[in-house]
């Protein structure tokens, strides 16, 4: 009777534990919802253009950071979800931090700059995750 021989299992890739998963997940919902903090707080930060018209600076720099943290959890991880868990934590920030607070005081206003912040980085997040997967390469 044959057998088979003894293979060697092939070794663990990087990551690959449950344990270190279930970290990067934690990890991308984290700096999700930081991004929704630091781009509420900066998305209504201008610069006067020889005082003629101001120029948003955080908005500019803030939808693009978003579109790169979670351009960055699709490229880098193996499945949508840490993309997915960082762009619900950065929607639900920015959703909260919309409503007024017991003082009647709101982070984000319902003016131009505030609405284009609140649309555009669940626009960014949508299409972001609906990105179809880029083809793989061949050799």
């Amino acid at each position: 009777m044959l057998s088979a021989p003894d293979v060697a299992p092939p070794p663990a890739a990087a990551g690959s534990t449950l344990g270190t998963r279930i970290l990067a997940l934690v990890v991308s919902f984290v700096l999700g919802a930081v991004f929704g903090i630091l781009g509420t707080v900066v998305h209504q930060v201008t610069f006067s253009v020889f005082g003629l018209f101001d120029v948003p600076v955080g908005l500019i720099v803030a939808l693009p950071a978003t579109a790169l943290l979670l351009a960055g959890l699709r490229l880098v991880a193996p499945t949508r979800l840490a993309a997915v868990l960082a762009a619900a934590a950065l929607v639900g920030v920015v959703a909260l931090l919309a409503l007024p607070s017991q003082g009647g005081s709101v982070l984000i206003p319902a003016d131009l700059t505030g609405m284009a912040w609140v649309i555009g980085s669940t626009l960014v997040a949508v299409v972001v995750l609906a990105w179809p997967e880029p083809a793989p390469r061949k050799p």
